[in-house]
């Protein structure tokens, strides 16, 4: 069936660059799916927004409802699910998956997966995964609604690590590569392994030294 009708229209201007073969304003899957079963009945989805000077380069998906501040960039195979905000100067990169309802903060820079209603902070980089605890496989996909991690400002979330449930990062503080964190993570502290905190005035590594002196 054509789905066309149910795209959400989207709104931007002459200083937006959309690359090749973008889609923009996807209907989201329970809108298909109502569709399907009693066709004419949805309507269009919800517009997309698009800020000033963002570029969108090769085969973005933008779901409906999406807002994106201006001077974004968007690089190839990214998608961003509905209903997510996406503050100014913030890059998705690396094929970033962005699932449903995701908040953003503006000068952020997002190239992993990050799961249905997560929330991540001004000038904060998210390279690895922010995931729910999937207790509940038993239930229906549309039942379950998790509580989803949240990296406050001026975090980092390095290749590889995996951020799980419902758990709260920094602000100020960094998750190592390839580390595991499943309980919160107070202000300014690094973390390594499995839940391994060191706060950041003990670290003794050179190399997250700057990095630390640029915290306000």
């Amino acid at each position: 069936m054509n789905i066309a009708s149910l795209y959400g229209p989207a709104t931007f201007d002459d200083s937006v660059v959309l690359g090749e073969h973008c889609v923009l304003g996807y209907p989201k899957e329970q809108r298909i799916r109502a569709e399907q079963q009693q066709p004419g009945s949805m309507s269009a989805g919800s517009p997309i927004v698009i800020g000033p000077r963002s570029l969108l380069a090769n085969h973005v998906v933008i779901y409906e409802g999406v807002r994106i501040g201006a001077d974004c960039v968007v690089e190839d195979r990214v998608r961003v699910g509905y209903d997510c905000a996406i503050g100014e100067r913030t890059r998705l990169a690396y094929g970033a998956y962005i699932c449903d309802r995701v908040e953003i903060g503006s000068d952020a820079c997002i190239a992993g997966f990050v799961c249905d209603g997560a929330v991540i902070g001004a000038r904060s980089t998210v390279m690895g995964e922010l995931v729910h605890e999937y207790s509940a496989p038993h239930r229906d996909w549309w039942e379950v609604d998790e509580a989803p991690p949240v990296i406050e400002p001026d975090s980092v979330v390095g290749y590889g690590a995996r951020v799980i449930g419902g758990v709260r990062i920094g602000p100020r503080s960094y998750v190592a590569a390839g580390a595991i964190v499943t309980k919160d993570v107070p202000p300014e502290h690094i973390v390594t392994g499995v839940n391994v905190h060191t706060p950041a005035a003990n670290w003794k590594g050179r190399r997250l030294q700057p990095l630390i002196r640029s915290w306000p």
